[in-house]
């Protein structure tokens, strides 16, 4: 009994804040979204509860635009994935490095600024939108 109205409880307040979605095929589907990465959005759906992560490949370009505004995210475009990873390498070589007092802060500010530099020049180049190059570099922090 105790189960039943958890699960009663849990739909009612999914439901209450979920929105609508749709996917690539266009079908609308209600739900609410709970987090993003890579590999995708995380949704928990109003009509059954199930918790599922759909692929930005399977959302509607709208739907996959919303959800990348509500969390202020970018998923890395497959053209510049190589940069993308070789920047976060290269961040985090450059924290290690001033964290075991291989480089002064200024060193490092001026590296991670140069890596900064040289991600947003490769994204440009490659015809990436302003916005995304900006959530991107914020992930790269």
């Amino acid at each position: 009994m105790k189960l039943c109205l958890f699960v009663v409880c849990l739909m009612s307040a999914v439901a209450a804040t979920a929105d609508m979605w749709t996917n690539r095929l266009g079908r609308a589907f209600s739900a609410k979204l709970i987090a993003v990465d890579d590999k995708g959005a995380t949704f928990v759906f109003t009509e059954d509860g199930a918790t599922n992560v759909l692929s930005f490949s399977k959302l509607s370009k709208d739907s996959e635009r919303k959800v990348c505004d509500i969390f202020d995210f970018a998923p890395v475009p497959p053209r510049v994935a190589a940069t993308f990873n070789r920047a976060v390498s290269d961040m985090k070589r450059i924290r290690d490095l001033r964290e075991d007092g291989l480089l002064t802060a200024e060193k490092a500010q001026e590296r991670q600024a140069f890596v900064m530099k040289v991600f947003s020049e490769i994204c440009q180049e490659k015809g990436i939108a302003s916005n995304v190059i900006i959530r991107l570099q914020k992930r790269i922090r």
